[in-house]
């Protein structure tokens, strides 16, 4: 690899560790709010939630996506919460 291609693979790695970072505190701080069973995918500035649940309610979700805001920075328009049975 030349010195450019290191650069680059050194960013893309460094990217990726923090999105992991940010889907594991997303998913610690839904399971403090009562979530036990939850998954944080984040890609760019998109994020998935999945969240076992038999129903939630405009709170929680509105909990979710704040959580969301706050710890990865990502608009509100581009977070996607599926509820999982």
């Amino acid at each position: 690899l030349d010195n450019e291609e290191r650069v680059e693979a050194t960013f893309n790695a460094e990217k990726m560790a923090a999105s992991i970072e940010s889907e594991s505190i997303i998913e610690n701080l839904i399971k403090a709010k009562g979530f036990p069973d939850c998954v944080a995918y984040i890609d760019g500035d998109k994020a998935s939630i999945l969240v076992s649940s038999s129903g939630l309610l405009e709170t929680e979700v509105a909990q979710i996506k704040d959580i969301v805001i706050r710890e990865a920075s990502i608009p509100v328009e581009n977070i996607s919460i599926v509820e999982i049975n």
